[in-house]
């Protein structure tokens, strides 16, 4: 049992692999969605670059946009869910695969909830 333990608590490192595995990303706001979305996006995101910092205990990823370090909340298989929390605001990113990114806020005193697309490329070399 303490060995089947073992491997889910490291299973959700497995399936972020992929993803992981194209860090460092530039990530823009997505020029393929309405013009106004795409507008909004620019003025109040404008881009940001991610970054893997090294931590042997769990994977930390430095955002330039914010200069926050997320923590990677393991509630999907296929994305990565990246989150900042504070006692006024969660601040998050989902990846998926394609390197699409959604970008959010949510501030929890007025159950208010704003986000923007992204579109991520990788910045590794090969």
């Amino acid at each position: 049992m303490k060995f089947f333990s073992i491997i889910i608590l490291l299973l959700p490192n497995f399936l972020y692999a992929e993803i992981l595995d194209k860090f460092s990303l530039a990530c823009i706001c997505d020029k393929t969605i309405n013009a106004l979305k795409y507008f909004d996006c620019k003025q109040k995101v404008s881009g940001t670059q991610l970054d893997i910092l090294d931590n042997q205990i769990e994977t930390q990823i430095y955002s330039t946009f914010d200069e926050k370090i997320y923590y990677v909340n393991p509630i999907s298989s296929k994305e990565l869910n990246l989150v900042y929390e504070t006692e006024d605001y969660i601040s998050s990113m989902i990846i998926d695969p394609n390197l699409e990114m959604v970008f959010s806020i949510k501030y929890k005193a007025y159950d208010k909830k704003w986000s923007y697309v992204l579109k991520c490329v990788s910045l590794k070399k090969d």
